[in-house]
């Protein structure tokens, strides 16, 4: 019996230590896996949502890029619509429209009065502006007319002050329009 009280111990001490490696493992190794399998489950999560980050910078960089590109190309198409005449070209362009599209619509021009060619406002820019101020008088759906097909005439020009009053005539438009031409173009003014 001692055979087998020995073989008892033997296996009771392997089971023993067996026991001591899987609680070993338990205690040590199980939970390093666990703490790993987090930190790579964790560093995906974070690659993904750079990756994720990165497309979406990159999406707005191409939307920049097309805007821009659609500017660059708006610019062009407007400078090359630019008129390249003289100064008095430009002047002579504004009134026949003005007096055309006044006419068109039943209303008055009091007074157009032309400023002088000045690079001042577009220094940088290649372009010459001339203020126009002129006063219209008429029916206030006449002149809303008006403004829109001014606005479609195609004229290079943007409005810099308007007002609209009650006058004893009707309804007064006072506006100053800032039409641009191309500089450089040549100007019979500067020839002399």
């Amino acid at each position: 019996m001692s055979a087998s009280l020995r073989a008892s111990r033997i296996r009771l001490a392997i089971g023993g230590l067996g026991l001591a490696v899987g609680l070993a493992t338990t205690v040590f190794l199980l939970p390093d896996a666990s703490q790993q399998l987090a930190q790579k489950l964790s560093a995906k999560r974070d690659a993904e949502q750079a990756r994720n980050r990165q497309a979406q910078q990159l999406a707005d960089l191409q939307q920049l890029s097309d805007r821009i590109r659609r500017g660059r190309e708006t610019l062009a198409n407007l400078e090359a619509r630019l008129p390249k005449g003289t100064t008095g070209e430009l002047q002579w362009e504004l009134s026949k429209t003005l007096h055309k599209l006044a006419d068109k619509h039943g209303l008055r021009l009091q007074s157009v009065k032309y400023g002088q060619a000045s690079r001042e406002g577009t220094k940088g820019s290649g372009l010459e502006s001339i203020e126009v101020e002129f006063v219209a008088v008429g029916l206030y759906a006449n002149h809303k007319a008006f403004m829109l097909d001014l606005e479609g005439s195609g004229l290079p020009f943007a409005v810099r002050d308007g007002r609209l009053e009650e006058s004893p005539e009707g309804a007064r438009l006072d506006i100053v329009l800032r039409a641009f031409r191309k500089a450089g173009a040549p100007d019979r003014e500067d020839e002399s």
